[in-house]
């Protein structure tokens, strides 16, 4: 095969086997690699309702399938069963580690069963499994530097204390720096004792997968570098990385400032955490990960100094924002120190940011106190606190035993707090209040893995208030699609590569013809009927938390709640419905649309699900 070497490397932790499986080249060329490739897998391997932490669940490393051959394509697709929703969960990272399995010839690595001491899994000529006994509760920087020292200059993706401890929102660091960070998939390693993965690297020219179409392609690479190496839209990008997007959200009405409570706040507090005043802290790195791979290279390196700890990092919006502006802290080196600390223990910044965010908001309405916190508290701005309860949520010790079930679990848990507890399907909301866009709380309420920002984007921009939301469900699908046909081929979503530049480029180095336009409507589709089968409502579930129900109180988006009313958002909802070919009733795949799309294997399991949701919603109300 041409851009493929047709193989998955199936790991068995439980057996100790490691073995080479053939890919059938009908399934690649439907579902391509990444998310589509992983999606199809992980649905025929792992059934649902299964266990998240039992031996049963399995955890995939998917390169996308141009990650490493093109520019800005370094990608790879963590897939697992979510830990906090219990459906297929898919998380991103990039730098080294996706091209460097692609270019071992590693279409997917399936890892299941578990192993009954640590371990760490050694790819390159050779797949080993190591002992991880004198890895075991290190955090995740001490033991890329062992590993670094050990084995040299290799990818490494690795779970901190947070994983071993089976923290539901456990992320995934790679290379010390980037993180497969949503749902939990840290926790599914730490479940099966793998420490981490380490792969050896390998360079382009040396890569075991044949081009289709060489000359074409090594001149292809070189137009698309130069062309975005200078696209002036991009020019924020090249300065800022995504650093000035407190700035953007607050200017919106759009961040999740105070737990949410203040989506609008002024220039003066933002710019607290935004981009001037983090680029006073910027180095010049080795470019040892980038190279010739990405014209923008907007990972700002930063070196601080807090309080006598000197550490790098890769600061990016999401993670400011939610360590920061979420729990009212509105300081860079102390936000960067506690992104710094997150990272270490193997936390995901998105969702332990909200989860502290709601307990800061409980304490500020009296609604919990410190005798059942542990430590005195002083809600929002308090960053001692905040330090503490990483440390406590990643250990699980007192009131961090409840925040590391996440916020939806910890509010049932504590029975309160509900109406402050923001997420979609158990999955934290990231750092953008939809009450700011029109028909974006449509993308979170029905995304196949919950509250996610990288699920697709309404446009043109107006606010809820200025128009019917489902006025703006086509451009929401499009963008939907285009995200899951990026995140197929290891894509950075911030590169304007277009659909027939993606076509043109994937024909270049495997010489397929596949059906692109129409991928991330199958991949859609699979989610679906893989989450009802799990036992996911959708008409309970694809919903929003009762916070964005809220009109918001200042700024430009005052007097907005995501939805003008209840009704436009179910008339929305059910048109994403139907465009999506679904019942319009149940939001259940329909025949059909499945045998349009060539998915005939789907079929006897969407019926079956639709039933199943029939019965189930005998007593629903559609109004």
């Amino acid at each position: 095969m041409h851009g493929y070497r047709g193989k998955i490397l199936r790991i068995n932790l439980s057996s100790g086997e490691v073995r080479w499986e053939d890919l059938d080249p009908r399934i690649i060329n439907n579902f391509v690699g990444g998310k589509g490739l992983g999606y199809y897998l992980i649905y025929h391997e792992v059934p649902p309702s299964t266990n998240v932490f039992s031996e049963e669940n399995k955890i995939l490393f998917v390169p996308g399938a141009m990650s490493g051959l093109i520019p800005a394509a370094s990608k790879v697709a963590v897939i697992s069963i979510s830990p906090e929703t219990n459906m297929i969960s898919d998380s991103y990272v990039g730098d080294r580690l996706g091209p460097f399995l692609k270019r071992w010839g590693i279409d997917a690595i399936i890892i299941e069963g578990r192993s009954d001491e640590p371990v760490y899994l050694k790819i390159g000529e050779d797949v080993e499994i190591k002992d991880a006994h004198h890895l075991w509760s290190k955090g995740t920087h001490e033991v890329s530097r062992e590993l670094w020292k050990l084995h040299g200059n290799g990818a490494i993706a690795l779970i901190g204390p947070g994983g071993e401890n089976l923290v539901r929102f456990a992320s995934i660091i790679v290379d010390a720096q980037r993180a497969a960070g949503r749902g939990g998939l840290g926790a599914v390693m730490g479940s099966k004792n793998l420490k981490g993965v380490f792969v050896s690297p390998i360079s382009i020219e040396d890569a075991r997968i044949e081009i289709f179409d060489k000359d074409t392609w090594m001149k292809l690479r070189e137009e698309y570098y130069k062309k975005f190496e200078n696209d002036p839209s991009l020019a924020s990008l090249r300065e800022y990385g995504t650093t000035n997007g407190l700035l953007i959200s607050a200017r919106r009405g759009m961040s999740p400032s105070y737990n949410f409570s203040k989506p609008y706040i002024p220039d003066s507090l933002a710019r607290k955490l935004s981009g001037d005043c983090i680029k006073k802290y910027e180095i010049e790195p080795e470019d040892y990960i980038h190279g010739k791979s990405c014209p923008i290279k907007c990972a700002r390196y930063v070196k601080v100094n807090y309080e006598g700890q000197e550490f790098y990092l890769k600061p990016e919006y999401e993670s400011i924002a939610m360590l920061g502006a979420c729990t009212g802290v509105f300081d860079f080196p102390k936000v960067a120190y506690l992104n710094h600390l997150a990272n270490d223990l193997g936390l995901d910044t998105i969702a332990a940011g909200n989860v502290i965010g709601f307990i800061f908001e409980m304490v500020e309405r009296g609604e919990i106190g410190h005798e059942e916190i542990g430590f005195p508290i002083n809600g929002f701005g308090d960053f001692a606190a905040e330090e503490k309860l990483l440390m406590r949520i990643a250990y699980r010790r007192g009131i961090g035993g409840i925040l590391a079930e996440g916020v939806k679990r910890a509010s049932d848990i504590l029975n309160r707090g509900r109406e402050y507890a923001v997420h979609v399907k158990s999955l934290e909301s990231p750092a953008w209040d939809p009450r700011g866009l029109r028909t974006y709380a449509l993308s979170y309420a029905t995304a196949d893995v919950g509250a996610s920002h990288l699920r697709g984007w309404p446009s043109p921009a107006s606010l809820p208030n200025d128009g019917a939301a489902k006025e703006l469900v086509p451009s929401l699908i499009e963008s939907r699609d285009k995200d899951a046909l990026f995140d197929s081929m290891g894509l950075c979503k911030f590169l304007p590569y277009e659909m027939e530049d993606i076509v043109s480029l994937y024909r270049t180095i495997t010489g397929l013809n596949s059906d692109l336009k129409n991928l991330g409507w199958k991949i859609e589709n699979i989610a679906r009927i893989y989450s009802v089968l799990g036992g996911m409502n959708p008409i309970h579930d694809d919903s929003i938390p009762l916070r964005w129900w809220t009109p918001q109180e200042d700024g430009p988006a005052r007097g907005n709640m995501a939805f003008r009313s209840y009704e436009d958002f179910i008339e929305a909802r059910r048109k994403f419905y139907n465009m999506r070919g679904w019942d319009p009733d149940y939001g259940v795949p329909l025949e059909d649309t499945l045998q349009r799309l060539n998915m005939n294997e789907f079929v006897e399991d969407a019926i079956r699900g639709l039933n199943y949701q029939k019965r189930r919603c005998q007593t629903c109300s559609f109004s």
